[in-house]
């Protein structure tokens, strides 16, 4: 409800409860007047009250006194329990008009519309609302009640990001405007969460769940969000052109000053490995995953192939994971065309759903790009995205692991930017192998890293297993 027409109301209310007031007060002030001609009381006390006079008028007075003292307690009685009732019916008004806390209902809507398990780990979400929202009407901060609404959900990876380190992750995203995007249920590209306050998303009034059909020339119907999201950082454009879809075949430009990015740092590391019969193995060594994973492996495997490379060793040792979606344009560099990368769990479906290759646009460009053997390095280190990527390539039989046992955290998050700048962090989906295969308690791998492999030359595989020194 409009805050005016909150106010209209509340005068109502106010003038009601007043004539209601003034009648009821006639009506008691009347029945008084009848009960002292009548000579009948209006109530008989369970006690008598003798009330002291001034003058002295003998039992008559005394009588007098004790009557007035009745009839001006019976008088007030009424009156207390109106005013009593008036305030109850101002608090309920003013309970029912004021607007629900912003911070509690955009956190709860997420929860609700993104949370992959949709029991909510066995609570009545709605119920939850309620509550949620009284207790900051009666004084709790919106913080503490967030904190413990994300809690309640059982998960260990889903938490509440404190303002401080929420702005540190928006520094690092590579549009540079303070949006997050994403696709909806129906593939179109929203933006998903709030803009960053104090960004330029956020100064030209952009609203979440708005579409998103381009940005400059690019567009979503031909590439990827981490392929629009790559070439905006690698061009570093003062500015970008986001197109918005108002209607069913309506469009607007907004043009969006760019915070200048510092050129992103390589996330893989490469390199050949050459044992002393010169055999060639190539080496890719990934820190993290992230948007420019795949394209610098691409890069990466055109080069050391020019070089002489006929094989490949992917190390996947010590990275903690990142991008999802970008693990799984990884590992399309290494799948054919149509094969299954993954199954994932959503919100808005009851089974796994598999990921194909070459669904996107231009990821078709890259399909089967290497097709030479390739092993895979794990080790307790090797966690999340990474190790989405590890068993897409095992589950394709593309590529063994060898190392120790992985982390085993199959559990992706999104995050999503709250009115008070702070952000929730909540698990969106979870991943399984091509088959199903389990990534929760760690893959156990194929080989120990003592072990050679067959399909890979035995000295160039041992020289890849001891780390080759490349630049920190």
């Amino acid at each position: 409800m409009p805050r005016c027409l909150g106010t209209v109301w509340m005068a109502v209310l106010v003038l009601a409860a007043a004539s209601h007031f003034l009648a009821f007060v006639q009506l008691v002030s009347a029945s008084v007047r009848i009960g002292e001609v009548m000579g009948q009381p209006l109530a008989t006390p369970s006690r008598p009250r003798v009330a002291r006079v001034a003058r002295a008028d003998g039992p008559v007075g005394l009588r007098s006194a004790e009557h007035s003292g009745e009839l001006t307690q019976r008088k007030q009685r009424p009156v207390i329990a109106v005013l009593v009732a008036m305030m109850l019916s101002f608090s309920l008004a003013a309970a029912a008009l004021a607007p629900p806390d912003p911070t509690v209902e955009a956190a709860w809507g997420f929860v609700r519309r993104n949370y992959y398990d949709q029991t909510f780990n066995k609570q009545d979400w709605n119920a939850l609302h309620e509550r949620f929202l009284r207790r900051v009407d009666q004084g709790e901060r919106a913080e503490s009640v967030v904190r413990e609404m994300v809690q309640s959900l059982g998960d260990r990876y889903s938490r509440v990001i404190d303002a401080a380190t929420f702005e540190q992750l928006m520094a690092f995203d590579p549009m540079g405007v303070g949006l997050v995007l994403a696709r909806n249920d129906q593939k179109e590209v929203i933006i998903s969460s709030p803009p960053f306050a104090g960004s330029s998303a956020a100064k030209a009034g952009l609203r979440q769940g708005q579409r998103v059909e381009k940005v400059d020339d690019m567009s979503f119907k031909e590439l990827s969000l981490l392929a629009v999201a790559d070439r905006v950082s690698t061009r570093d454009p003062p500015s970008v052109t986001l197109t918005l879809r108002e209607g069913e075949g309506e469009t607007r430009e907004v043009v969006l000053e760019r915070l200048r990015q510092a050129k992103p740092q390589n996330q893989v590391e490469s390199g050949i490995v050459t044992n002393a019969l010169g055999h060639k193995v190539g080496f890719l060594r990934l820190r993290t995953v992230g948007a420019r994973s795949a394209l610098e492996m691409q890069e990466a495997l055109g080069r050391l192939r020019a070089e002489g490379a006929q094989e490949w060793v992917i190390d996947l040792r010590g990275n903690g994971g990142g991008s999802f979606p970008a693990a799984l344009e990884a590992a399309e560099l290494f799948l054919p065309k149509g094969a299954t990368a993954a199954q994932v769990k959503l919100p808005s479906v009851d089974k796994e759903k598999p990921i194909l290759v070459g669904e996107e646009g231009e990821r078709q460009e890259r399909v089967g790009s290497a097709t030479e053997p390739v092993a895979v390095l794990v080790d307790a280190g090797s966690a999340s995205a990474s190790e989405v990527l590890a068993v897409a390539l095992r589950g394709n039989c593309r590529a063994p692991l060898i190392g120790s046992r992985t982390y085993g955290k199959a559990a992706v998050q999104g995050v999503f930017g709250l009115p008070n700048k702070e952000a929730v962090a909540l698990t969106v989906a979870r991943y399984s192998g091509p088959h199903g295969e389990r990534i929760e308690g760690g893959l156990e791998p194929d080989l120990s890293s003592g072990l050679s492999l067959g399909g890979l030359s035995p000295q160039g595989l041992m020289s890849a297993l001891g780390a080759p020194q490349l630049s920190a």
